[in-house]
């Protein structure tokens, strides 16, 4: 049995809800997919997936596997990275958590640079938010997260740059007179935020200022907020870097206090990664600013 490639189809086909997808992913037809399935549970003696009207869902066995199944998949993609740089080639997948800003601001010159140097290295990006990014690190199903930092220390944080929190609202309104807009102004209009575990960073200043009674429409993603400021039905808290790359109908001033994120890379573990982790890690403090 090859243990790794089928705990790696598993995972994909897991990851991605389907065994066409997974298959799409790593170049195997639904029917190879399908049999390998088939062979991995009859030669581990349990059942790992349940067919469902969406596609496939993990059973409540593979669930309890599927953390040191995703520890043997790094580790083994990590050999394999440490074995071609011996041979000085440098090829793999890096698996990278972001939020659509640094998706936006970070990830073409990563990309376009590693493209151009060596081809043979592919990126997988999962675009989420703080929470959820942080699961995954601790999980192993990505490789580094671009992120704010952590309030705890689940895993290890490279800061990269401080980007200011600021206060976004439709041209001409009030807030318009203020060149810097204190925390106790924004009672006076209504909220519409990102969701509190997506954007961890927003609602540390809603709490600071006990406006958490002031949020009106809550979103998962920096765009649809911005959408609703632009129709004039409220006022919103984000970090610059998301407005900055988004156009659009609306203006925006930094707060008094003066309120920041710290932005940079997550990893679970830097003595850990592999050489292709490293290697991308070392660009982004190079080069992004």
């Amino acid at each position: 049995m090859n243990n790794f490639k089928y705990v790696k189809v598993l995972l994909t086909s897991i990851d991605s809800g389907s065994f066409t997808r997974a298959g799409e992913i790593l170049g195997y037809t639904q029917s190879n997919i399908t049999q390998m399935m088939k062979s991995f549970e009859d030669d581990l003696g349990i059942p790992l997936l349940i067919k469902t009207k969406k596609g496939v869902e993990p059973t409540s066995e593979a669930k309890q596997l599927i953390p040191a199944m995703r520890a043997m998949v790094s580790q083994e993609e990590r050999f394999l990275q440490e074995a071609d740089e011996i041979r000085g080639l440098r090829r793999g997948t890096i698996r990278i958590g972001s939020y659509g800003s640094t998706s936006a601001a970070w990830l073409p010159g990563v990309i376009s640079y590693f493209q151009k140097e060596f081809p043979e290295v592919s990126f997988n990006i999962i675009e989420s938010g703080q929470e959820d990014m942080l699961l995954s690190l601790m999980h192993g199903s990505i490789d580094i997260a671009l992120m704010s930092r952590p309030e705890h220390n689940e895993v290890e944080f490279i800061p990269v740059v401080d980007d200011p929190m600021v206060v976004v609202f439709p041209p001409g309104h009030p807030l318009s007179s203020f060149d810097y807009i204190p925390l106790s102004e924004l009672s006076r209009y209504p909220l519409i935020m990102t969701y509190p575990d997506f954007d961890t960073d927003a609602q540390k200043v809603i709490q600071a200022a006990g406006l958490e009674s002031s949020v009106k429409y809550s979103f998962r993603d920096d765009i649809a907020v911005l959408s609703m400021v632009e129709s004039g039905l409220g006022i919103s808290v984000l970090p610059e870097l998301s407005i900055e790359r988004f156009s659009g109908q609306y203006d925006y001033r930094m707060l008094r206090p003066e309120s920041y994120r710290s932005l940079g890379i997550g990893v679970r573990s830097i003595k850990e990664a592999g050489p292709l982790t490293r290697s991308v890690i070392n660009y982004i403090k190079e080069h992004v600013r």
